[in-house]
This record gives structure tokens, sequence and C-alpha cells, in this order.
């Protein structure tokens, strides 16, 4: 079984995927870590060519996303990494690269476990549309940034709250309107509007539409 959550940026699909994957016991993907990854590669490397971007993105392995995640822990969630992966994940030779690794990656994991839970923005609609469950959460952008700055200050980082909106302003703008695997509601996805509910309400109203079937 593969559920897919698509979302705008901080509307909850991290925190949906992992505990449907806890309360269902499936193995959870967070598919931005790819692109994460390879930001955090290029920042660190100085790599700024869309040439030098592309080579890179085809030199990612499965072994290597999960080495330099447990390297680069905490700022794989930066606002510079976050930033550039945004910047980068239009790039169609990019995507064709990284939608191929997350593909391999569900499809080993499926080979011993009962279902992945994956969540991004373009899961349901181009990396698995025939996944089992399809979500699409979203919230109001003033409640989205002040989880948002909660979430960077938790992590020690200087923030200011209406910095994180403009940047979440910039990312919907162009998370919707890229031409490569833009941010948009599968037909067949379920829509949760998470802005004044819970993380178990949210969990509750996706358990219950997944035991209706």
């Amino acid at each position: 079984m593969i559920i897919a959550i698509d979302g705008t940026a901080s509307s909850g699909k991290g925190s949906l995927a992992k505990n449907l994957s806890l309360s269902l016991n499936l193995h959870h993907l967070d598919s931005g870590l790819f692109y994460r990854v390879l930001a955090y590669q290029a920042i660190k490397m100085g790599i700024e060519r869309k040439i030098d971007l592309i080579e890179l993105s085809k030199k990612l392995s499965i072994k290597k996303i999960i080495k330099i995640k447990k390297l680069a822990g905490e700022n794989l969630r930066s606002t510079l990494v976050s930033k550039k992966s945004s910047q980068i994940a239009p790039e169609k030779n990019i995507r064709e690269a990284l939608i191929k690794l997350q593909r391999e990656y569900v499809n080993q994991f499926l080979i011993s476990h009962d279902g992945v839970v994956i969540d991004g923005r373009d899961i349901g609609t181009i990396v698995f549309p025939d996944a089992s469950f399809k979500f699409y959460l979203d919230a109001d952008i003033k409640i989205r940034a002040e989880r948002r700055t909660q979430q960077l200050i938790h992590l020690n980082y200087e923030v200011i709250y209406l910095d994180v909106l403009n940047d979440l302003i910039c990312r919907d703008k162009r998370d919707k309107n890229r031409i490569e695997g833009p941010l948009k509601k599968a037909k067949d996805a379920f829509y949760i509007d998470t802005g004044n509910i819970s993380e178990e309400i949210v969990l509750q109203k996706a358990l219950n539409i997944i035991k209706s079937f």
C-alpha cells in the first residue's frame, strides 16, 4: 500500500505522514529529503550552474542520501536549504533524476513492509499517481507561517515571522506555478484543512477515510 500526502509548505504533511506510518505500521518517506540533500550538497560545494546541479542530482544514490541525512541532521531543514531546494525543484532534469530515486526507494521498502507513506508536493499527481490513498493538506498561510517560525525557533534559528511569511508566499507561488510537477490537488485526493485543528484530529480524519474503504 502507498499513501500519498501532498500539500503546501508547513501544512502538516510531514506530521500526518509520520503519525499515519506509526498508526498503520508503515514506512515513512519525506520526498522533500531528496531535494534538501541535493540543495545541501550544492551549497556546501558552491555549485550554482544548472548543468552542474543536474550532474550532481544524477550522482545521488539512496545510500548517499541516507548518509548525508545522518551527517547533516536538522541542518537540512534550515531556511537556506529550504529556499535552495525550492529553487532547484522546478528543473525538469533534476526532477526526473530524483523521482526515479524516490520510486526506487519506495519499491525497495515495499518488498519488506506492508506499505509506505510518502509526503511531498507532487506525490499523488506525478510520482505515485496510482497510490492507494491520496491526501491534500492546506491551511491559511498566516497559520503556516507561525508554525514554520516556531519550528525554526525550536531548532535554534533566529527568524522573524514576517520574513518566514514572505518566504512562504514566494514558495507557494513557485510550487504552484512551476511547469514540472506543480503543486495541485489530485482529482481523487481527500482534502484536509489543517488550519485550526490538532495533529491528532488530522490523523483521525485520515484514518477514518482509510478505514472506510
